[in-house]
């Protein structure tokens, strides 16, 4: 789950659940991701950057995304899981009840990954990645606006994040990585994307789910797209 605190929100100087370490490309997964956005339609450019980055975060360690209703497909041959992404725009209030704001939730599952649902908060995402400052903005994104691009590369990353709560089939956080449990809106932001990795144990973690993966692939009925 990524949530941003309520008293690092009101400094702008919120935190997201999200994050990163290193780590070597260890498995051979590919999964679906189907998005829908409800409240508006996105640009493209929201959208396909949201896909690259997403996509880039983890396949570095052998785990393929693909896009069924998009150009980027990968079409792997054998797809051991899926997920359904909403976007919801919902315009929320400036001031928030305390407690922690949530940019982005999911569920997990004791064993198959058959359309596991996620959500991500579009208006909140956005909320908080505007929080930075014109002049870091241009240093850090290259603009000093934000625009489709970079409210994509945030929805992106959180997405890898929540993902990876599946994957690894884990609700716990790592003290750093892309499991990380908060991160400043300039990490969201910046096109660098060292700080959205994988630890040792993690990577062996995503090793042996890839076998645990292949094992309900061959001993239930096949997911149907």
């Amino acid at each position: 789950m990524v949530r941003v605190p309520n008293q690092l929100w009101c400094r702008a100087a919120m935190a997201v659940c999200v994050l990163s370490i290193a780590g070597e490309a260890a498995a051979g997964i590919c999964v679906d991701v189907d998005l829908t956005f409800a409240g508006r339609e996105p640009q493209e450019a929201t959208v396909r950057s949201m896909q690259d980055e997403a996509s880039a975060i983890w396949i570095r360690y052998g785990v393929q995304i693909q896009w069924p209703a998009s150009l980027l497909e990968v079409h792997c041959p054998v797809v051991l899981g899926s997920f359904d992404v909403l976007v919801e725009y919902q315009h929320s209030p400036t001031t928030h009840p305390r407690g922690p704001i949530v940019l982005g939730s999911t569920r997990l599952v004791p064993a198959r990954i058959d359309h596991v649902g996620i959500h991500l908060d579009y208006d909140e995402t956005q909320s908080l990645i505007e929080s930075v400052g014109d002049s870091r903005l241009l240093v850090l994104a290259g603009s000093p606006v934000i625009g489709p691009v970079e409210i994509g590369r945030a929805l992106g990353r959180i997405l890898a994040h929540e993902i990876g709560h599946v994957l690894l089939g884990v609700r716990r956080h790592q003290a750093f990585g892309l499991m990380r449990p908060s991160f400043t809106p300039t990490d969201l932001v910046t096109r660098q994307r060292g700080a959205y990795a994988l630890s040792t144990k993690e990577v062996e973690r995503l090793a042996v789910r890839e076998s645990e993966l292949r094992e309900y692939q061959h001993s239930a009925p096949p997911i149907h797209f």
